[in-house]
C-alpha cells in the first residue's frame, strides 16, 4: 500500500513538473486564428479584405525586442490589408512603451495600422503612449475613427477609450454612419459589448482577457478580468448582428506563463456575400 502511494505521489509530482515546464513554453507557441466575417453591409470592394488584430503584448522584462520583431514579421507575412491593435502594449515601467513601439513601427498594411490604449497605458502614461504610437506611424482610434476607402467604396474603423480607465465615446465612430455602412470597433475590454449601443456596429475586436492565461485545459479559467465570467474568455461572441472577436493576446500578465491559452494573432477576412 505504501509503495503504491509512493508511486502515485511520484506520478503526480512528475505531471506537475511537466505542466510547469509546458506553461513556460506555451507563451512562445503563437497561434493564428482566422475568422471569416460575413455581412451584407460589407461593400463588394472589401470582399476578401484581411484584417490582422494584435492585443495585449505586455512588453516587459520578460519580452525582448527580437521576440516582438519575430511577431511583427509574422504579421507582415500574412499580407494584411489593415492592422488593428487592442492595447496593453507594455507593462511594469514606462521605458517599455518606447521599446515596444520601436518594433511595432515595422508593421505594414496598405490601409494603415490603428490602435487603442489599454488599462496599462493609462497606468504607465497615456500621453507618452499616444506619442509613441504617433512616432511609430500608428493612428490612434481612442474615441476616434476613420473611413477606409477602396475602389470608391468605404467602411468605418473606430475605437473607444479603455473601459476601466477612460471614457467611451462611441458617437465618434457611429455619429456619421448609416445602417447600410459596415462599421468596425476596437475596444480593449470585451465587456463594452454588453453596455454599448450595438445597433450601428457590425464587428468588434477586443482583448484584455488573455484567454484566461491559466486555464483548466482550455475549458475553464479560474480568473478572468471580465464581469461576465467565461463569456468573453476567448473566441467569437455574437450579439444579434454584432460579432465580437476576443483575442487571447500575445503577452502575459505578471508572470510569463500560459496554460492551454495559447497567444494569438487574429485574422478576420471580410466576406461581402452575394448581393
Amino acid at each position: 500500500m505504501k509503495r503504491r502511494r509512493f508511486l502515485v505521489l511520484k506520478v503526480v509530482v512528475l505531471l506537475l513538473f511537466l505542466a510547469g515546464i509546458y506553461s513556460l513554453i506555451e507563451p512562445y507557441w503563437y497561434q493564428e486564428k482566422t475568422v471569416v466575417v460575413q455581412n451584407q453591409s460589407i461593400p463588394q470592394a472589401f470582399d476578401g479584405f484581411r484584417i490582422v488584430f494584435l492585443a495585449d503584448i505586455h512588453f516587459n522584462r520578460f519580452f525582448t525586442q527580437e521576440r516582438l520583431q519575430g511577431i511583427v514579421n509574422r504579421v507582415n507575412a500574412l499580407d494584411p490589408d489593415l492592422i488593428l491593435l487592442g492595447g496593453d502594449y507594455a507593462e511594469g515601467d514606462p521605458k517599455y512603451i518606447d521599446l515596444c513601439f520601436e518594433v511595432l513601427a515595422d508593421l505594414e498594411a496598405p490601409y494603415g495600422v490603428y490602435g487603442v490604449l489599454g488599462n496599462h497605458e493609462h497606468w504607465l502614461g497615456a500621453e507618452k503612449s499616444i506619442q509613441a504610437m504617433d512616432e511609430a506611424g500608428i493612428l490612434s482610434i481612442d474615441n476616434n475613427s476613420f473611413w477606409i476607402e477602396k475602389d470608391g467604396e468605404r467602411i468605418k474603423v473606430g475605437g473607444v477609450g479603455d473601459l476601466c480607465e477612460d471614457v467611451q465615446k462611441l458617437e465618434k465612430t457611429t455619429g456619421d454612419v448609416t445602417e447600410e455602412d459596415f462599421v468596425i470597433l476596437v475596444s480593449h475590454s470585451p465587456d463594452y459589448a454588453e453596455i454599448m449601443d450595438r445597433s450601428k456596429v457590425d464587428l468588434m475586436f477586443a482583448g484584455h482577457t488573455h484567454g484566461g492565461q491559466i486555464t483548466l485545459f482550455g475549458l475553464y479559467a479560474p480568473k478572468i478580468p471580465s464581469d461576465y465570467g467565461q463569456k468573453y474568455r476567448t473566441g467569437v461572441v455574437t450579439h444579434d448582428d454584432l460579432k465580437v472577436i476576443v483575442s487571447n493576446g500575445i503577452g502575459t500578465n505578471t508572470l510569463p506563463v500560459r496554460f492551454f491559452a495559447r497567444p494569438q494573432i487574429n485574422v478576420a477576412i471580410l466576406d461581402a456575400m452575394q448581393r
